[in-house]
């Protein structure tokens, strides 16, 4: 594949929400297609009809944007193969069932993004389903409905990539040890705490929350999961910078 050959978008849409990226310079935009190639070589090597690649790190870091932006150089490039990407906000368990159950006193809806917040157990059983060749159905998250949406994505061609992204991919409790297994090659986005504040807050804040709101939360939820998911970085194939900090 010859990057030249590929338009880097100006922006994307990301679970409802549109990212800029006509600020990034010619190194930024360079990095992120020589790891576009890298993961198509990945998917190769593997010499297996479906691979899955996991995409970590803190909150912040810009996981999402880095699927999508793959996943639209899937689009523009010429492979034999496709490239879907999921995430794991998908698997949220629904906010009905957040709200009616609780941690220390606390309602798991206001813990949302937290480890336990998630079904894991329906994203491990999905993503083994895909690996042994069915077709799947995935859930996508609407940051709008601030829900999981089911059969967002199905897959059913027999060569595929995907690509799974979340906070809790490398983590080793509450069901997610046995996603971990699952993964043929994970790459954990590294991410500065105070630089990774900002973009929360105003992703948060484009959902519909309050700066308080959105501050508070960062602060509860997120910056807590944060520290967690640090502690998984060394579990990783390979471990890149925030797409602002490169």
């Amino acid at each position: 594949m010859q990057n030249g050959k590929l338009i880097f978008p100006t922006s994307l849409q990301v679970t409802d929400q549109s990212v800029d990226l006509s600020g990034l310079s010619a190194s930024q935009r360079d990095f992120y297609l020589n790891l576009f190639s890298e993961i198509l070589e990945i998917y190769q090597a593997a010499q297996k009809p479906r691979v899955v690649i996991g995409i970590t790190g803190p909150t912040g870091a810009g996981k999402s944007v880095v699927a999508v932006l793959f996943k639209e150089f899937a689009r523009l490039a010429d492979i034999p193969f496709v490239l879907e990407s999921i995430t794991i906000d998908a698997y949220h368990f629904p906010n009905q069932f957040l709200l009616s159950h609780f941690s220390n006193g606390v309602s798991l809806k206001q813990v949302k993004g937290r480890f336990d917040t998630y079904d894991a157990k329906a994203l491990a059983r999905d993503i083994a389903s895909f690996l042994s060749g069915e077709k799947v159905s995935f859930p996508t998250y609407s940051r709008k409905l601030h829900e999981p949406v089911k059969d967002g994505v199905v897959v059913e061609s027999k060569n595929t990539l995907l690509i799974v992204e979340g906070l809790w991919l490398l983590y080793d409790k509450a069901g997610w040890d046995a996603i971990g297994p699952l993964l043929n090659y994970t790459i954990f986005i590294d991410a500065d705490a105070v630089k990774a504040k900002d973009p929360v807050l105003k992703r948060h804040i484009a959902g519909g929350r309050t700066l308080e709101d959105a501050s508070r939360h960062y602060e509860m939820v997120d910056a807590r999961n944060s520290e967690l998911v640090l502690t998984t970085k060394r579990k990783a194939n390979k471990v890149i910078p925030a797409y602002y900090s490169i």
